[in-house]
């Protein structure tokens, strides 16, 4: 079951970044995580209908081939998705610690912008559509495309300022929202929605999203 997937050491990670305010991402405080396993990629059209045949009727066209990631899916249905192949959503924190970043201020590689990683810069383009799974070079776990492809999933409840009240081992949201929490920016996005820290937040019933895809985790816990 973990072919396709990266082993996230348990530990500690600095999540968050101070400079996005405190809707987006701020502040920066540290976590603990048990160890889990991550897909490597972000899941395709082609494994996603696999399970859900129905959805190639709504493929988006800007995310049409079999190996481009999904999207137009609901959290819901991304849920159902993880939840049939013996999966699950990733947490906000376990995705960010996956994005391998050593600050949630910085991209999956680091400091620096490389156009060569992502798919859009300060606004301005650099692709009209999402590209195939693995386009994108892997960063220090071996997961790919963890920013500026689409949108990802994650199974937390959005906060606002919930950061600062959130428990610091094994974390995973507020108990209920309106809203679902989606990380690592987008084709259309601006660069810093691509920065490991960053968050934002879509309606959890909507299929009607071209840039929101997801991946899925297998959770683990150590002993001690």
């Amino acid at each position: 079951m973990t072919k396709d997937m990266a082993y996230i050491p348990a530990g500690t990670f600095t999540r968050g970044c101070d400079g996005f305010g405190p809707e987006h991402g701020a502040p920066e405080h540290k976590v603990y995580l048990d160890g889990f396993f991550m897909d490597k990629y972000e899941v395709s059209n082609k494994k996603f209908e696999t399970i859900i045949p129905e959805h190639a009727l709504r493929r988006s066209r800007f995310s049409h081939c079999d190996d481009c990631p999904v999207s137009k899916v609901a959290w819901y249905d991304a849920v159902d998705y993880c939840h049939l192949v013996g999966k699950a959503l990733p947490s906000e924190a376990q995705w960010e610690k996956a994005s391998g970043s050593a600050s949630g201020c910085e991209f999956p590689w680091g400091d620096e912008f490389d156009p060569e990683k992502p798919a859009a810069h300060g606004g301005i383009k650099l692709r009209d559509n999402a590209a195939p799974v693995g386009t994108y070079a892997a960063n220090k776990y071996g997961v790919y495309d963890m920013a500026g492809n689409v949108w990802e999933w994650v199974t937390d409840w959005y906060g606002p300022y919930f950061f600062s009240r959130d428990v610091m081992y094994n974390p995973r949201g507020p108990r209920g929202g309106i809203m679902k929490v989606r990380r690592g920016g987008s084709w259309p996005d601006t660069v810093r929605a691509m920065r490991s820290g960053y968050r934002d937040w879509s309606y959890p019933q909507s299929r009607s999203f071209n840039d929101i895809g997801f991946r899925c985790v297998i959770n683990l816990i150590e002993s001690k």
